[in-house]
């Protein structure tokens, strides 16, 4: 038997044919892999939840101040609730450990200082502390600032060197923690002015004040903007500021660099994201952040409490965090100092 297919006119066969090619494109469409979204697209959806800031130390230092005055107002031009969540501990590596392996996309910011600088130049770590994150963009910077218990008889720069001289080995200094700024600030002095005092570790300004005002310890190095406070009310006496100039926050109290020729640190912060987090995010987040750092009330908060305000690119963050760890590296070889 012998079957027959009918005729089609010619509408009909471009109606099959139209179908087809209809069947064909659903079908192909089936076997491609979900679209990533586009690249705009990305960073227009950002932040679709709430996100955090993550510092390394207590609250009431001067890493809480800047993270609560930045996350109130990004908070506000990025329409989404940030969080403060501080991890204290190792002088702040434990916080920018816990950073760095967080979900890269842009819901983490870290507020990266000194200390990613100084992890990378002690070569502590299977990873590279300053590729495993993104900058964003540098907030400022502000200088350390020596303090002591008014009980404590230096009230100079010049004193406090003798009195060092005079008793090698026996002054307790408090700081923020092994390997931190005000550790850092501490350790080069003793280098450069040829004396010897004791390192007393704390997680932080915020338990660092409280040990010198209570007599734990005679003196400390502690964050310009977390001293101030107490140098003003009379709890702390200011001896020096580790800049190479005084502070227009407290122009009264001397440089260090007055009496130690060439003597100078200052902190620097910035923030920065997992490494990977998408280019756009990291565009967004740097606008926003420029753009509250402009507004006249967050420079005036944080400028009279002793941070310096500067803004950037991620670019030029990537670079001041590289040659931060260079230099480190090449003083930690040329002086021996100790960070951990």
């Amino acid at each position: 038997m012998v079957f027959r297919v009918p005729a089609m006119s010619a509408p009909s066969i471009r109606s099959a044919r139209r179908q087809s090619i209809l069947l064909a494109g659903a079908m192909l469409a089936l076997s491609l892999p979900p679209c990533l979204p586009s690249a705009s697209a990305q960073g227009a959806r950002f932040p679709d939840r709430p996100m955090r800031i993550i510092t390394g130390f207590l609250p009431g230092g001067v890493s809480d101040v800047i993270a609560r005055v930045l996350g109130e107002r990004l908070g506000e031009r990025l329409g989404e609730r940030v969080v403060i969540d501080g991890r204290p501990g190792a002088g702040g590596m434990l916080s920018m450990e816990i950073a760095a392996k967080s979900n890269p996309d842009g819901h983490t910011l870290y507020l990266a200082q000194p200390v990613v600088s100084i992890a990378a130049a002690i070569d502590k770590y299977s990873w590279d502390p300053v590729r495993a994150f993104a900058p964003v963009g540098l907030i400022g910077a502000s200088m350390t600032l020596l303090v002591a218990n008014p009980a404590f008889p230096a009230t100079t720069p010049q004193e406090f060197l003798a009195a060092a001289r005079a008793r090698p080995g026996t002054i307790n200094y408090g700081s923020s923690g092994y390997g931190g700024p005000n550790h850092l600030a501490a350790e080069l002095l003793q280098v450069m002015a040829k004396i010897r005092i004791n390192h007393v570790p704390y997680k932080g300004a915020g338990a660092t004040i409280p040990a010198v005002i209570g007599g734990e310890v005679p003196v400390a190095v502690t964050p310009l903007l977390a001293g101030i406070p107490h140098v003003k009310a009379g709890k702390l006496r200011a001896i020096a500021v580790t800049g190479s100039k005084r502070s227009g926050a407290l122009p009264d109290v001397p440089a260090m660099a007055e009496v130690v020729p060439g003597f100078s640190y200052q902190s620097w912060f910035g923030f920065v994201v997992p490494a990977g987090t998408p280019q756009p995010v990291v565009a967004r987040l740097n606008r926003e952040l420029n753009a509250v750092l402009a507004q006249p009330d967050t420079r005036e908060r944080l400028s009279t409490q002793g941070v310096d305000i500067e803004t950037s690119t991620p670019e030029q963050l990537g670079r001041i965090m590289a040659e931060d760890a260079k230099r480190l590296r090449q003083l930690i070889r040329e002086t021996g100092l100790k960070l951990q």
